[in-house]
């Protein structure tokens, strides 16, 4: 793949070979999964780099503070999925994670896996005992 490091404006020099997992990197629960499952999916090709990062912010045309409702991953060839869809594309580079890649494109699961996701991805600041949103 002959992508263009300046098209996709990272500042990098090397591309993925599978794409950029963007998260934010602010959410606990985002910077836990990055370092439980990070090295993980840089040996199968994927770099993790915050949405709070100003490529990722320019080339996603976001304000500076927004942040979108869930992760993103961004392929070398310039296409962008999210949410669920981004974590099977991340999966399906896993030969164990495979199956589940699977399931979750059955409708069915889909649906039930894109609910969980939402919800999470909703309440991302307020799991894990300590909400970081100030209470009215």
């Amino acid at each position: 793949m002959n992508a263009s490091v300046t098209t996709m404006e990272t500042g990098s020099q090397t591309l993925p070979p599978r794409g950029w997992v963007l998260y934010d990197g602010v959410c606990p629960i985002c910077l836990g999964s990055v370092a439980r499952w990070g090295d993980l999916f840089r040996r199968h090709g994927f770099e993790f780099t915050p949405l709070q990062t100003e490529w990722v912010r320019k080339r996603l045309g976001l304000a500076i503070g927004e942040i979108p409702g869930e992760m993103k991953l961004l392929r070398p060839d310039g296409t962008l999925s999210g949410g669920v869809d981004a974590l099977i594309g991340m999966t399906s580079a896993v030969w164990w994670l495979w199956p589940f890649a699977q399931l979750t494109r059955l409708p069915g699961f889909n649906h039930l896996a894109w609910y969980c996701y939402r919800w999470i991805a909703r309440n991302r600041y307020c799991l894990g005992g300590v909400c970081q949103i100030p209470r009215r």
